[in-house]
């Protein structure tokens, strides 16, 4: 009996151990953010098939990313990592959410003919079945994790855009209209705009303000990344939208993609410390930039 207790004892101390370490690792290794996605813009002759690529990169960059880094999705991990690494699960699911419409707004627009054309069945299992799947989701075997389910809706959305031009019975529709452009664009407003209003609330502490500011980071490195997208494929972006407001939002992404500091202060606030860095203020003072300039591009537009 002394035996199976030290060895139950030796067990729970190598567990802890063990999520300890890990906690550690994710702790110094993981950082909340990703590689600038930046296509090349293509010129007016390029292929339907290249357009489709880079559309469908714009909406699954950041997504793939974070399941392809160093310690993939976090947001289902055991052992409290999501409630002790919240910084970086933050931001996991900030990328989510904002996936989400993306994918829903651009499988309903650039992947049909019009209002009344039937939505490519991949993308809507993307949309529907697969990006919406809860984002703290743990399984192994038989049982679906939400890891598999996201890798499926990108591995959809390759499929769909790869298809385009091809003469297959499955082959893809690429299709993008004035209309269109106004609101792919419109979406990416709404999603500073929502970005924006987490960084709104007087009352945030610091420990609420980090979760706050990555969640709203996820958020705005989709939109970025749709916008860079739709900009590279098409040049209505930039002529209706005027070039000017493109380049300062463009901008402003990038600034917030490259926002992480070491520590996320709180100064300022109304249970902050005036004599700290506001942090909070500092992201969103670039996510109203950048939520303007769009606004400002959509005025343009309904001219």
């Amino acid at each position: 009996m002394t035996g199976k207790l030290s060895a139950l004892k030796y067990g729970v101390a190598g567990i802890c151990g063990a999520a300890l370490l890990y906690l550690l690792i994710a702790g110094i290794f993981t950082t909340s953010g990703t590689e600038l996605y930046k296509p090349q813009t293509v010129s007016d002759a390029a292929p339907e098939q290249e357009r489709a690529q880079i559309i469908a990169q714009g909406v699954t960059t950041a997504l793939e990313q974070e399941l392809d880094g160093f310690l993939g999705w976090m947001v289902n991990d055991l052992c409290f990592v999501p409630n002790i690494i919240d910084n970086h699960t933050s931001y996991q699911r900030g990328v989510i959410y904002a996936t989400r419409p993306a994918s829903d707004m651009l499988a309903k627009t650039v992947a049909r003919i019009g209002e009344r054309d039937t939505i490519d069945s991949r993308l809507a299992d993307a949309t529907s079945r697969y990006f919406t799947y809860g984002e703290n989701v743990w399984g192994f075997w038989f049982i679906y994790d939400c890891e598999g389910k996201y890798r499926a809706g990108i591995r959809n959305w390759h499929a769909w855009a790869d298809s385009v031009g091809t003469s297959g019975r499955n082959a893809g529709i690429y299709n993008v209209k004035s209309d269109d452009v106004y609101n792919i664009i419109k979406y990416c407003a709404h999603m500073t705009d929502f970005a924006l209003g987490l960084l709104n609330d007087t009352d945030m502490g610091h420990f609420k303000a980090d979760n706050n500011i990555y969640f709203a980071k996820g958020v705005a490195v989709v939109a970025g990344n749709v916008l860079r997208a739709l900009a590279a494929v098409d040049n209505q972006v930039s002529a209706r939208g005027g070039a000017e407001n493109l380049t300062e939002a463009l901008k402003r992404f990038d600034y917030i993609e490259e926002f992480d500091p070491l520590y996320v202060f709180a100064g300022g606030n109304a249970v902050g410390d005036a004599m700290l860095p506001n942090h909070v203020a500092a992201l969103a003072r670039h996510l109203d930039v950048c939520n303007n300039r769009l606004n400002d591009m959509l005025a343009s537009m309904e001219k």
